[in-house]
Parts: C-alpha cells; sequence; structure tokens
C-alpha cells in the first residue's frame, strides 16, 4: 500500500499512526488524531518519544485509520493542496494547466493523492520561506509545513516524480504567490506597558483576572490537577502567555517557582523534560500578552496568517484615554488606534494600508474591517465609565452605552472613515518615490550597492517583487537558456543583462525602449515572462495599441497610462503588422518628461515615468520619423534562433521559475554592472537598429529605386513627388503629403527655384536618364 513511499523518507524515524474520530465542527467531519504507535496515547509534534520507524508505524496502522510522518527536524517540508477537485481532475487527464499542475511542475518533487481525495500532497527536501504557512482562497486550500506539524501519507503516487527534491529556492514564488508573509494592521500601543524583567512578568501576572491560579502554581501548589506533571504543563502555558513565548524567560520563571524539582533538568528524548514541557506550551500557545492600548484592551497576533483576538487587560499605570461621543470622537480612537497603518489619497479617492511590507490599495474592505474592530474595542471603554461612576459619581456608562449602539451603524462607521480621511491623507507623489529602492518580500534592496534593510511604512511603497533576494543563489539553466537563443554572443548576454538590471530601478537616464525582434520559436516569450515574474508589482502590461497612433487618443489624460506610475517594467507583445508607433508619445515616457494622466473616475496628477518598455514583436513596427530624436532610443534585440518544432522544451518555462530566486540575483548584478559601464549597445544590436531605420527609410527607399544621383542632374519637384507617389501605391509604402515629402527631400538635395517652377539639383528619374 504503501510501496511508493520513498525509501529516504522510510529510513527516518519520523512515523506516526493516525485515527479519525467524529468532529462535527470540523469541515470533513472528522478529526485526525496523531498516535504514538508504542503506545497508543497521543503523538506530539515536538516530542520525538512519541514516533517510531516506519516499518512499526506500519505495522501498527492495522489498528488506526493509518500512517503520518511528523516534519520537526526531519530536513523535509510538506506542501498540501486540498479542496481542489476541478483542478485535480484536469491535472490527472494530463492538462496543462490549474494550481496542481503548477505546483508539481515547478517543484518537481515526489507527490501523492491526499487522504481526502480533492487535493494533494508533496514532499520535498529543504526550509519553507518566512511568514504564513496556510491560507484558504476561492482556489482551494494552501498549507506549508516544516515543523510543528504532521502530514497523512497515503502511498498514492500521482506524479511522474518518484524522488524528493531540493526545494528551498523554488517553493518561494509558489510560496509568496498563494500564501505570502503580509498581513491586515494591528492596532497601534498608546501607552505600551512593556514586560522586560522576570519580576514583571511575575508581577503582571499576578495581578491579572486569574492571577490567583498563576499565583498558586508558582508558590508550588498542585490542587485541582491529577499530577504535578499537569501542574507544569498549565503553568507552562500562562508563562507562554505572559513571556511573548520566550523559552529563556520561561524557564527563568518556572526555576525560580515553587514547581521547580529535579525532574526538570532529567535527560528525555534527546532534550530535557523542562525543555520538552516549554516546546509543547509555545506550540500549543494561540494568543501572547501584548502592552496595553488606550481603551484598557489589547490586539493580539501568534502569527500574520491568523486574525485578530481581542481581549480584555487590566490598565496598571496609566489612565486610557477617553473619546467624546461623536463622529471626531470616534476618528480619533480610529487613528490612536490604526493611524501608522492606513493612508486617504484624495487625488485617487482610495484608501491604502499597510502590510508589514507594502502598501496596499484597499480593493477588499480592509479599512472597513478596521472600523470595525475599532468599534469592538469601545467595549473595553465602557468598563473604565462604569468605574468612574462608581468613584468620582458620575453617570456616564449608560450615556457611553448609548453612544457604543449607535457607533456600530453603518452610517456612524462610514461617519468616522470620512473623519478619519484628513488625518492620515497621502498624495500620488509620496509613493514610490525612491527610484534607487526595490521593495522585495524579504526587505528593501538598495540597488546602487546590492544591500538589503527592513521594510518602512515610511518609505511609502505601494509595490513588490513577486521573488525573494539571496546572494547564494544561482541559475544555471536560465544562463543556459540564454546562451542557447543568443548563440553565445557573451557581448550581447552581457548587455541583455545590464538592460534587465536597468529595469529595476526607477531611473530612465538611458532614454531608450528594447524591441525584441525575431520569428517565431526563439524563446523572446518565454524571456520576458521569466523577467516580468521577477518583477511582481512592479511590471505592468499593456496593449500595443497604447504606444501605436490611434484616432482620437489623447496622451495627456489616459487611463492605460495612469495606471503605469510606479512601475519599472512595462512589457508588451504583438503588435499588428504595420501600426505605427506615436512617436511623440514614446519620447515622452522614455525621456524625463513629466506626465499628466488620471485614473478612471480620478482627478488628474503628474509623474514622471520610470518604466522601461519592453515589446516582443514578430512585426517591426512603423516609425515614420527620420531624426535622432527617436532612433537613438530604439533597442532593437535580435532574436535570430529558431528552435526546431520537435526541440521545444513545452515545461522550459516551468523550470527556469524554479530558479527565480538565482535570475534575480542575475538581475541585480547586471544593475550594479550598469551603473559601472552603462549601456552601450553592443555589434549586435547597434546593427539590427541600423538595418530597421534603412527600412523604415521610405525616401531613400524610393530614391534608391527610382533615381539616379549626381553632380549635374536636376528634376522638377512636381515630377518627383508624381514618381514618388506612383511607387509607394505599387509598393504598398507610406504616402507623404507633399509638404513632408519636401521637407524630407530639401534635407539631402538642393531645392532650387525657377521661372514657373521648382527643381531638386543633384538628382533625377531614371527615367529621365
Amino acid at each position: 500500500m504503501y510501496e511508493q513511499i520513498p525509501q529516504e523518507l522510510k529510513a527516518l524515524p519520523n512515523w506516526i499512526c493516525w485515527d479519525a474520530v467524529p468532529d462535527p465542527k470540523s469541515h470533513s467531519g472528522i478529526r485526525k488524531i496523531p498516535i504514538n504507535p508504542r503506545t497508543g496515547g497521543k503523538a506530539m509534534s515536538n516530542n520525538p518519544s512519541t514516533w517510531t520507524d516506519y516499518d512499526t508505524a506500519v505495522r501498527i496502522s492495522e489498528n488506526y485509520s493509518g500512517i503520518g510522518f511528523m516534519f520537526k527536524n526531519s530536513g523535509y517540508f510538506g506542501v498540501d493542496l486540498d479542496d481542489m477537485p476541478q483542478d485535480l481532475e484536469s491535472y490527472q487527464k494530463g492538462e496543462h494547466r490549474g494550481v496542481i499542475y503548477e505546483f508539481v511542475n515547478i517543484l518537481q518533487s515526489y507527490t501523492e493523492l491526499s487522504q481526502s481525495g480533492n487535493g494533494i500532497h508533496i514532499i520535498c527536501k529543504g526550509k519553507l520561506p518566512k511568514g504564513g504557512r496556510k491560507k484558504k482562497t476561492e482556489k482551494g486550500g494552501f498549507e506549508m509545513y516544516d515543523d510543528v506539524r504532521f502530514f497523512i501519507m497515503t502511498g498514492n503516487s500521482c506524479s511522474e516524480y518518484e524522488s524528493i527534491a531540493e526545494c528551498s529556492d523554488s517553493i518561494k514564488p509558489l510560496h509568496e504567490k498563494y500564501i505570502g508573509g503580509g498581513h491586515e494592521p494591528v492596532a497601534k500601543a498608546v501607552p505600551a506597558v512593556r514586560l522586560d524583567t522576570a519580576d514583571q512578568i511575575i508581577k503582571a501576572a499576578a495581578g491579572a483576572k486569574n492571577g490567583g491560579k498563576f499565583v498558586s502554581l508558582y508558590s508550588g501548589s498542585t490542587a485541582g490537577y491529577t499530577s504535578q506533571s499537569e501542574a507544569d504543563m498549565a503553568f507552562c502555558s500562562m508563562l507562554a502567555f505572559w513571556t511573548g513565548c520566550d523559552a529563556e524567560k520561561m524557564d527563568m520563571i518556572f526555576r525560580s517557582s515553587g514547581l521547580m524539582r529535579e525532574k526538570w533538568d532529567r535527560a528525555q528524548s534527546g532534550s530535557t523534560y523542562g525543555a520538552l514541557t516549554i516546546q509543547k506550551a509555545i506550540a500549543d500557545c494561540d494568543k501572547t500578552y501584548s502592552p496595553k492600548f488606550a481603551g484598557g484592551f489589547s490586539l493580539n497576533f501568534k502569527s500574520p496568517s491568523e486574525p485578530i483576538s481581542v481581549g480584555a487587560v487590566e490598565q496598571e499605570e496609566t489612565k486610557p484615554r477617553l473619546y467624546s461621543f461623536d463622529d471626531t470622537g470616534n476618528a480619533e480612537r480610529f487613528v490612536d488606534l490604526f493611524g501608522e497603518q492606513v493612508r486617504y489619497c484624495y487625488t485617487d479617492k482610495r484608501w491604502l494600508w499597510y502590510d508589514g511590507r507594502k502598501w496596499c490599495i484597499d480593493m477588499t474592505g480592509t479599512v472597513k474591517r478596521l472600523a470595525d474592530k475599532a468599534v469592538a474595542c469601545m467595549a473595553a471603554e465602557a468598563k473604565v465609565y462604569a468605574q468612574l461612576d462608581a468613584d468620582e459619581g458620575t453617570d456616564m456608562a449608560k450615556a457611553f452605552e448609548k453612544h457604543m449602539k449607535s457607533c456600530r451603524s453603518n452610517k456612524s462607521k462610514n461617519a468616522m472613515l470620512s473623519e478619519v480621511m484628513h488625518h492620515v491623507p497621502v498624495l500620488p507623489a509620496q509613493m514610490d518615490r525612491f527610484k534607487t529602492v526595490l521593495n522585495t518580500p524579504g526587505g528593501v534592496i538598495d540597488l546602487r550597492s546590492g544591500g538589503i534593510s527592513p521594510h518602512d511604512p515610511m518609505t511609502y511603497l505601494t509595490k513588490m517583487t513577486a521573488v525573494e533576494y539571496s546572494e547564494n543563489a544561482d541559475c544555471p539553466r536560465w544562463l543556459a537558456f540564454l546562451d542557447d537563443i543568443f548563440r553565445g554572443d557573451k557581448d550581447l548576454i552581457r548587455y541583455v543583462q545590464k538592460a534587465v538590471g536597468y529595469s529595476l530601478t526607477g531611473s530612465t537616464t538611458e532614454q531608450c525602449a528594447f524591441f525584441l525582434y525575431g520569428t517565431g520559436r526563439n524563446g523572446k516569450s518565454t524571456f520576458i515572462d521569466i523577467i516580468r515574474d521577477i518583477f511582481g508589482d512592479y511590471a505592468a502590461n499593456i496593449q500595443p495599441e497604447t504606444i501605436m497612433v490611434r484616432s482620437n487618443q489623447s496622451t495627456a489624460i489616459n487611463s492605460d497610462i495612469a495606471r503605469l506610475k510606479g512601475a519599472r517594467l512595462v512589457t508588451s507583445v504583438e503588435p499588428n503588422e504595420g501600426v505605427r508607433i506615436n512617436e511623440g508619445l514614446l519620447k515622452q515616457l522614455t525621456g524625463d518628461d513629466t506626465v499628466t494622466a488620471r485614473k478612471l473616475y480620478g482627478d488628474e496628477f503628474e509623474f514622471k515615468p520610470e518604466f522601461k518598455l519592453w515589446m516582443a514583436t514578430n512585426h517591426k513596427p512603423v516609425i515614420r520619423g527620420t531624426d535622432t530624436g527617436i532612433w537613438r532610443r530604439i533597442h532593437m534585440i535580435p532574436f535570430t534562433v529558431q528552435i526546431p518544432e520537435e526541440k521545444i522544451d513545452r515545461r522550459l518555462k516551468y523550470k527556469l521559475s524554479a530558479e527565480l530566486t538565482g535570475i534575480f540575483r542575475w538581475a541585480v548584478e547586471g544593475c550594479l554592472l550598469w551603473q559601472k559601464e552603462g549601456l552601450k549597445m553592443p555589434r549586435a544590436v547597434l546593427e539590427e537598429v541600423r538595418e530597421y531605420r534603412r527600412e523604415m527609410d521610405v525616401i531613400s527607399a524610393f530614391v534608391e529605386d527610382k533615381c539616379t544621383v549626381g553632380k549635374g542632374l536636376s528634376v522638377k519637384s512636381s515630377q518627383l513627388f508624381a514618381a514618388y507617389l506612383n511607387w509607394a501605391e505599387q509598393n504598398n509604402e507610406y504616402r507623404m503629403s507633399s509638404t513632408k515629402f519636401g521637407m524630407e527631400l530639401a534635407k539631402r538635395f538642393e531645392k532650387v527655384k525657377g521661372r514657373g517652377c521648382n527643381y531638386y539639383s543633384g538628382i533625377t528619374l531614371d527615367e529621365q536618364v
């Protein structure tokens, strides 16, 4: 039954059994209990003595529902994708789409069907990135663990991958995309009471509502517990709450208590009884003490992915701030709680909130939920007014209860937020204004040095790359891919690396746009897709028509352009054959000019473009201009290799995606190279631009095809223009006006005024020779 489980996993002593017990509250209707195969008792994720070897677990599992694997200290992690029956069905049919296909093809590690039959488990070597471990979305459930959890193992392999792969890097983009590490704002403490020392912790715990239990256990009493070990665990659970799961402080306080005995330091399961008890208490702790807030309440997080919980805390050192019973007071309360983590932009008419790494446009009602929390926290203030009535003879509690009830209405909460707006304003110009920094999931990169610093809300970054940065990551497949598509041209590859690195910045000093040109099956689409995957929020895609000449086009107020503010990489693909670039707009967007734009239903605002345009195309867009101003901006990167149909790797993009962290490092290195060397076009790019310019020069083509050039020759201007119009019609070329034609000819040949007509000197039509 379990033959397909990889042998390297079977060799580890991390195996348990599990049993299903009815649980009406559970989504599946059952609860999966981890079982110690040796004793039949409950297996614990932090106690290896409750685990066993694979063979024993399989043998004993006949009495239970099956076997499981504990991840702690194993060097492995598990990915659980559940509630995805449609995705699973399409994957089993061999269709190359859906979340399950994406995970399997990027990780390429042992995969089996989950016990529910509606998803899969993938087992991988390595460590998971920091951040959340669980997320439920409309696509299904996503869970990833490398500690304090076990996976039910079915042995029902469902992929071509029989071995376990090292996936520490390849899991990062998937983790960021589907789980991430951001979270909604946490209320700000006003003021805070810190518990830094053991004495402060003991004093606070003893004075709390359940302080009697704490004092009893601290003094050594085990009354009410079936054993001293149970009392030890109860006391450690209290200590986990009050110390914020600080194992060192927990151990220090326990040793000073009346519960301390020799057993605390007794060796057990490769550790000690005391250390294992503390670990268990920390693992089971879902709420910790945090400093008190004005109003006598606290908001606590165990992890960014878990919801905020609200609990009463006694106020010891300060009196809480009290607010007026109106919209202004409600707004002041909200600002005290969340003012540093929300902003309102009057220009865009939008709320923003800070998730710990970037400022997010509120598209899902986050700020409204914070308003709900602010109202919920008023309950703690009711006790303060009751105490005031008792101490000072006031009659405030009843009035506050009436006010609090009215605050629950939608009208009142909207009024509160309306009053908050002017307290937390922000302008578009304040957002993403630092051109030499790049926000990533792991911190902010200084692109001048390559160094990384912690996130800071006051930098007002609204964008973030999709990939973490690592100085040690490599990308051998990517380098081989570049070598293939650019025919081993080292100068061209170095130039492309610098161009991508330059695109990471907000600088437009090079004043250029990149055109990736070549017929199909040459790797340009894969190249641009991979680069875009790294940039994350810094990337945007536009339809080719946005920068092409269109009828009734307004470039001053354009929502297509407005959404490009703050972007660093703008991609576009496959313009139609024969379309013409809006040269004035391209100059404006690639220069240092200020652009006026307006988002849909928003007010006008000005910004300076920071993005670099990358267009992949099989057809060269038409450029009518002949001036240096337009042609110096065109960087044409040739993709001359054509991969035979039979040699196309359909999974190449997924293989390259596994190296995104390394490719990101390659791009940052390119940025540093660009700052050192500049972006001089290599020979391959320079020749491609020259050829492009010759193709677009209609006048030169006409002269070469229909005229003779030489000293002493001349032709009437009207005859020459008529011949040009006839030639252009026959060859499907652009037909310019007589004025434009005359201006272009005058740049190359002398125009002479004669009696009744004008002549061009130094040129004549072939038919007149």
